[in-house]
């Protein structure tokens, strides 16, 4: 029982295996049924063959008109045993090749034990006397087993044929549910449309709708996720705001330095709030369903606005931010989306990155793709860690600077709508490096 219960559970793992498990056991089972009927009846029709056979030759011994005095033992006998018939007159002489047949044997078919052989006889009354031709029983049934054998081994041939058949059939069947998975796994998570539904066979269009009402369900429950998100964020900017007026008009004021330093205190934690919902909001947009507009552009010049927007920020850290490298390169993408993907990760190089150090970017092309770099001279990140800082609101413990933990969240979410990969790397002399990677016609749905 052990090997059949192994054999279900191989099958229970796939529906392609257990289709073709049970279409292999239906062929096997038809197959040896019609080998077994093809040999029955090919059994029985060469025997019929061979008595038709004894009446041909007594009709014909009868029509010759000279009935035999003895035995006849045709010509031939002794170099082909199983074609030996003998014909002889009942009653007559037995002669050397004749059998011990009863005189009184009535017409038609016998087997009769004689010389310690069975033979086949036919028995016939003519107008001259009556005549006996007989046949080996064992000739016989050898040359019966060797025609049914004929139609055997085809039949035994194909049930291997049909079972490979049938494995193929099932392959090239259930080939949509394959490349409907694989199209599913292509998806990001933010790509919940619906599954096309043509060309899905019937018995698996339901279980598809079912999963299309689920996408839509979650796409539902998503957008409302995101709407909220902006929401709050939108709110909160207001009342934010009036705080850090409100904390700056405390300034002028004669206080004394404790008072000053909680001050100071208050205006960073308002200074991060602030930048907490900024970033809040962005995420909210980087969710958003607005479709992308792609189109072909220079890489390097959306560096250069980034740049160019960031850089007094890098001037009051005393940071050195510019251009380390650009290849002259035209790439299909969104060019706000990449503006906010480039701008969140050079913010995040340079919150941290030490004062008096430098941020490069680089725009790289190879084959087929180009990468974007963003390089800091910042404390690196545990090699552990490089993929869990993608997750939202995680920030490595003991890390300086301002930031939310979004940023990188942010900036990967962007990447996934625009076609692209992004990856963080520790620099060999120091520091991180941010990728970001995509094909030079990159062009996913947003």
């Amino acid at each position: 029982m052990k090997p059949i219960a192994a054999l279900r559970h191989w099958a229970a793992q796939s529906l392609l295996r257990r289709l073709w498990l049970w279409m292999t056991v239906s062929v096997v089972v038809v197959g040896l049924g019609t080998t077994a009927l093809s040999y029955f009846f090919a059994y029985q029709e060469a025997n019929e063959l061979q008595d038709a056979q004894l009446r041909q030759i007594a009709s014909l011994v009868h029509r010759w008109g000279g009935l035999p005095t003895v035995a006849l033992d045709p010509a031939g006998a002794d170099v082909d045993p199983d074609a030996r018939v003998v014909v002889q007159k009942l009653g007559a002489p037995i002669g050397a090749h004749g059998l011990q047949l009863p005189a009184g044997l009535q017409d038609g078919m016998h087997v009769v034990e004689s010389g310690g052989h069975a033979w086949r006889v036919f028995v016939r009354e003519g107008a001259q006397g009556r005549i006996a031709v007989a046949q080996r029983t064992d000739l016989r049934t050898d040359a019966a087993i060797d025609s049914a054998q004929r139609t055997l081994f085809p039949l035994l041939a194909l049930i291997p044929l049909l079972a490979l058949l049938s494995a193929w059939v099932v392959k090239r069947a259930l080939r949509p549910l394959r490349n409907m998975s694989q199209s599913v796994d292509a998806r990001s998570e933010a790509e919940l449309h619906p599954l096309p539904e043509q060309d899905v066979p019937k018995e698996v269009l339901p279980f598809v709708r079912s999963i299309n009402r689920l996408l839509g369900r979650l796409a539902a429950a998503m957008e409302q996720q995101r709407r909220f998100v902006a929401d709050a964020a939108h709110e909160l900017r207001t009342p934010i705001a009036v705080l850090s007026m409100q904390v700056d008009n405390l300034k002028p004021l004669q206080l004394d330095p404790q008072a000053r330093e909680r001050i100071g205190a208050l205006q960073q934690g308002l200074r991060r709030a602030r930048a907490v919902v900024e970033q809040l909001l962005s995420l909210a947009r980087s969710q958003g369903e607005q479709a992308l507009q792609r189109q072909r552009i220079d890489p390097a010049q959306v560096v250069r606005e980034v740049i160019t927007d960031l850089l007094p920020l890098a001037e009051s850290r005393g940071i050195d931010l510019g251009i380390d490298h650009a290849d002259a390169v035209q790439m299909l993408t969104d060019p706000a989306q990449l503006y906010t993907l480039l701008r969140n990760a050079t913010d995040n190089a340079l919150r941290y990155t030490p004062p008096g150090a430098r941020v490069d970017l680089r725009v790289i092309r190879s084959a087929d793709s180009v990468v974007i770099e963003v390089q800091d001279s910042g404390p690196g990140i545990p090699p552990d860690q490089l993929e869990r800082v993608f997750e939202p609101f995680v920030r490595l413990p003991g890390a300086e600077g301002e930031g939310s933990g979004l940023g990188l969240s942010i900036i990967r979410q962007i990447a996934q709508r625009l076609g692209g990969s992004v990856s963080l790397a520790n620099a060999p002399e120091g520091g991180l490096i941010l990728r970001y990677t995509q094909t030079l016609n990159a062009a996913r749905s947003g």
